[in-house]
């Protein structure tokens, strides 16, 4: 196990690297200039419109910037937001609880519901409630997250008042007060992962219960519980893990559009703002962070695949 782990740690390391790559190189990319974000409206003459550009270090040709910019950033430092006046490490710290917490609950409630109406679906093949399940993933996957932003917030928020619309406060101000303004988004940020979820488990579990091990366990006098909790979910689970693990990054994606919905001052919230501004160092930290969440989970994934099917790292 200790092997397998130092192995995937190492593969790792150059994803990381390539990251930041593409980050930096489709950064450049996006139509526009910081410095025209920065002007605005005001006259600005051709000579400090040049010292700006000189000023920020984009007169220089992109490989040259690219080679200064690369270790400063391996060290966490991606520089000095240029709206925030403020490093971009602190303001994206400030921001990524928000986005986290988002996410992780999202998946909680994807987890919660997701895999035990997938094994039921399985257990009850072709009947009600599998008919059930499949509705609700296909409608669940369909549904774009916003749409669903828009009409959660309208039934629960506009007409129940139940929970307020959008906006967010911190802890602070009491649990159910935070609590209140994530509900609404939590919900339209995992009805599509429930979906993708259920179909994942259903087929999977589906086909591990026709195996021979199965039958066998049955024979021998097992309840269906243990035969279906200890055997068959466990080696469902390397198919299962595998699609969490893309829900959450999915997730993280999909924040940057729900947060603009409701208003949430996260992460997403922070990397649109900067790409209407063209604010590079902001952007480009704002992406980094979340691509390297989504590759952190994708490592503790690769490392689950050992532990629920030894093997894997046998192997």
């Amino acid at each position: 196990m200790l092997l397998y782990t130092l192995r995937r740690i190492l593969e790792f390391v150059p994803t990381i690297f390539i990251a930041l790559t593409l980050i930096f190189v489709i950064t450049r990319l996006v139509p526009g200039s910081p410095i025209t974000a920065l002007i605005g409206n005001q006259s600005v003459d051709a000579a400090q419109i040049d010292a700006i550009t000189k000023q920020l270090g984009l007169d220089r040709p992109i490989l040259e910037q690219y080679l200064e910019w690369l270790p400063r950033v391996v060290t966490g430092d991606f520089g000095q937001s240029l709206f925030f006046s403020a490093p971009v490490a602190e303001v994206i710290l400030d921001r990524f609880p928000i986005t986290f917490a988002l996410t992780f609950m999202a998946l909680l409630v994807t987890v919660a519901v997701g895999i035990p109406l997938g094994i039921l679906s399985a257990m009850r093949r072709g009947g009600i409630l599998d008919y059930f399940g499949n509705v609700l993933s296909s409608l669940g996957m369909a549904l774009p997250p916003f749409w669903l932003g828009f009409m959660l917030m309208l039934v629960f928020a506009v007409s129940l008042q139940w929970v307020p619309a959008s906006g967010y406060r911190p802890m602070e101000f009491g649990f159910w007060s935070w609590l209140s303004r994530l509900v609404l988004p939590v919900l339209a940020l995992s009805v599509s992962q429930i979906g993708l979820v259920v179909r994942m488990t259903r087929s999977t579990m589906i086909e591990v219960l026709g195996m021979e091990y199965v039958a066998m366990a049955r024979t021998k006098g097992l309840r269906e519980r243990t035969v279906i909790l200890r055997h068959a979910l466990r080696n469902a689970m390397v198919q299962i893990v595998t699609v969490i693990g893309l829900v959450f990054a999915l997730g993280l994606g999909g924040s940057v559009i729900i947060e603009n919905v409701f208003a949430l001052p996260g992460l997403g919230e922070l990397i649109t703002t900067a790409a209407i501004r063209r604010d590079y160092p902001t952007l480009e930290g704002g992406i980094f962070y979340l691509t390297l969440v989504a590759l952190v989970i994708n490592l503790m994934v690769d490392l689950a695949y050992a532990w629920f099917n030894p093997r894997i790292r046998y192997a």
